[in-house]
């Protein structure tokens, strides 16, 4: 059997890699998919081949996952139960791409990945696999393998005769352009404060200012240059980190019904984000931010669940598509430590009029309006407006 694997060079891949070969397959195919994890791809390269494998790639996927993924999962604002950014999510439909690309190459008759059946990466690697290629098989070491947790998958990597520090594992990491998740190990401990890795982080106070352009939407420009989407999230993730912005500790409600606990660092996610939901307050009318909020929950939710490119996201990413059409905005920020402050921001169009809205300029509002509103809020909230009701009037 030819089996291309998902590998990322963590433990659970790499125990993959020593099983295959000692289990299941002839040739092993470890494809290494960059989605902008800043990891040292020729070692893990070289651990590759040391654990097995006969073929080993790096597929680049990071203008793909930024074009096609972030971009309109940002410009619907797409959320899973409210907070999180879904930066694991977003990701593995790239990788799963990745996989099917190199079988197809190659011959393979199966692709593997490392995902547990406990959490959600099997759902988003499977599905997106079964329509691209369904006649592949699929191998997922977790649901055949005796390995009990992480001790023994730690045993299939030295049986290979490769070492992995043990002290690497006190948690999961697991990193891409958009975001770092921590999980597992003494993350499961609820009773107990976080590492002081993550106290440290989530306190750092290095401030930071910038202006970010968005037109039609999306963002262009940064501090007045423009700048590809992909340019602009690795660079705003550098100037990010030197604050306490953009940390999440979350417990979410996985597809199959469990509750997980993930901390989640998303730097330059979690400040564009911030900026366009300041910019549509100006944009939009509340119709209108209402039906974007609705979008972007349900978008989050299929992302979340591995349900990728269903009419129903293709749809909602084509409305904010026609909705953002003829929209600019610059907003200039400022973070001091995890606090996100807004210095000013220009809108086109700008439906906040300090002459309509402020304290002065009274003359510009006609009184009927308001007391138009008045009656028919009761219509809306009452069978019948009180002063009818007092004279007795059917209305």
């Amino acid at each position: 059997m030819k089996v291309v694997l998902a590998y990322s060079g963590g433990l659970d891949t790499s125990a993959a890699v020593a099983w295959l070969k000692q289990e299941k397959a002839a040739w092993v195919h470890a494809v290494l998919v960059d989605v902008g994890q800043q990891e040292d791809f020729e070692a893990l390269r070289l651990r590759a081949y040391q654990l097995g494998a006969d073929q080993v790639s790096i597929a680049d996927k990071k203008t793909e996952l930024v074009e096609k993924g972030i971009l309109p999962m940002l410009q619907l604002g797409a959320t899973y139960e409210k907070d999180y950014l879904l930066g694991t999510a977003i990701a593995r439909p790239f990788i799963a791409d990745a996989l099917v690309e190199a079988a197809l190459e190659s011959g393979a008759s199966a692709v593997c990945h490392g995902a547990t059946g406990k959490g959600n990466d099997y759902l988003r690697f499977e599905q997106r696999i079964k329509i691209l290629a369904p006649g592949l098989q699929i191998i997922s070491p977790w649901r055949e393998w005796k390995c009990g947790g992480r001790e023994d998958a730690l045993q299939w990597v030295e049986s290979a005769g490769v070492q992995i520090a043990k002290k690497s594992f006190d948690y999961s990491i697991d990193a891409n352009l958009w975001h770092s998740s921590y999980e597992g190990g003494c993350l499961e401990q609820l009773d107990l404060a976080l590492p002081d890795f993550f106290q440290n982080a989530m306190t750092k106070m290095g401030p930071l200012e910038c202006s970010i352009t968005f037109e039609n939407g999306l963002p262009t420009q940064l501090n007045g240059q423009d700048m590809t989407a992909l340019a602009m999230i690795q660079k705003l993730n550098e100037g990010v980190k030197q604050t306490g912005f953009g940390w999440l500790d979350l417990i979410e409600t996985r597809t199959n019904g469990l509750k997980s606990r993930g901390i989640y660092h998303t730097p330059a996610g979690s400040l564009l984000y911030f900026a366009r939901a300041a910019l549509n307050k100006c944009w939009f009318p509340k119709p209108t931010l209402d039906v974007l909020d609705q979008m972007g929950q349900k978008v989050g939710t299929l992302l979340y669940q591995g349900v990728w490119q269903h009419p129903i996201q293709v749809a909602y990413e084509a409305a904010a598509k026609s909705l953002y059409q003829n929209t600019k905005g610059t907003i200039q920020i400022k973070i001091v430590g995890a606090q996100p402050f807004i210095q000013s921001r220009v809108a086109t169009p700008n439906l906040f009029s300090d002459k309509l809205g402020g304290f002065s300029h009274m003359q510009e509002w006609p009184s009927q309006f308001s007391e138009a509103l008045v009656f028919f809020q009761h219509l809306q909230h009452h069978s019948q407006p009180p002063v009818a009701q007092s004279l007795g009037v059917s209305l």
